[in-house]
């Protein structure tokens, strides 16, 4: 496993970032997003919606730890939801599930929340709820 520098982190943000929930792509999915951050790293998500609820939600990114834990509680937080209030995850929400970032990597939260979005809005459209 690469080495991911966790100083400063919390503990539930540490166990996200070195053991990430739902990485990978959907073996089915009917919703995906997928954005560029400002430092160069890629999100994604994948969703599957049933009856506008949120069945299972993964994610994959090429960002650090601090993406890997955001992206990873982004999932666990969408799970159960129904579309349009997963579509409402804010950054601070991640944060705060994740027990706070450092501010220098706190941007990954905002990352994984508008990626969420993105998937979230894609359903929507495609489904002709939005």
């Amino acid at each position: 496993m690469e080495h991911i520098d966790l100083q400063g982190f919390t503990d539930q943000a540490i166990e996200h970032a070195q053991r990430p929930r739902n990485k990978g792509i959907l073996p089915e999915f009917n919703a995906e997003g997928r954005i560029t951050g400002p430092c160069g790293e890629t999100m994604a998500f994948w969703l599957n919606v049933r009856d506008e609820t949120i069945q299972n939600a993964s994610f994959y990114t090429t960002g650090c730890g601090s993406s890997l834990a955001c992206g990873s509680m982004a999932t666990c937080l969408a799970k159960g939801k129904p579309i349009g209030e997963a579509a409402h995850l804010s950054q601070q929400d991640i944060l705060t599930a994740l027990g706070g970032m450092p501010p220098e990597v706190e941007h990954c939260a905002l990352l994984a929340a508008n990626t969420l979005k993105a998937a979230c809005e894609d359903y929507l459209k495609n489904h002709n709820k939005g």
